[in-house]
């Protein structure tokens, strides 16, 4: 069967085609999961234009999980974020950057700004 690429879902409540497609296990050690894996990196990649001078490593996580591993790896410890928020998502990653005692800048609107 020909089984779509769908490794962490959301939002919480999905729909029966997506949770179907879902039932398909996949192994970390697995043939056809190395391969998916390898291609997905090398495509993107490709697509930021960076073959020669970048690698992509999958982060196995929350989005969150993703989000503070991004801001503690691509700003620099003595760089300013600067954040605009307009929702949870936002104030999240203003808290994360304090906590990491790291400067942050937070631009702030209400959600139901355009």
């Amino acid at each position: 069967m020909n089984y779509p690429y769908l490794l962490t879902p959301g939002p919480l409540t999905t729909s029966g085609t997506v949770k179907e497609a879902m039932l398909r296990d996949w192994g970390s050690r697995d043939r056809a999961f190395i391969a998916m894996n390898r291609e997905m990196c090398g495509r993107l990649v490709a697509l930021a234009g960076a073959e020669e001078t970048h690698v992509c490593v999958p982060l196995q996580g929350s989005g969150t999980f993703t989000v503070e591993a991004t801001l503690a790896t691509l700003v620099p410890r003595d760089g300013k974020l600067l954040v605009l928020v307009n929702g949870a998502y936002g104030t999240r990653m203003v808290q994360i950057f304090r906590v990491m005692g790291r400067a942050v800048e937070a631009l702030e609107w209400p959600r139901t700004s355009a």
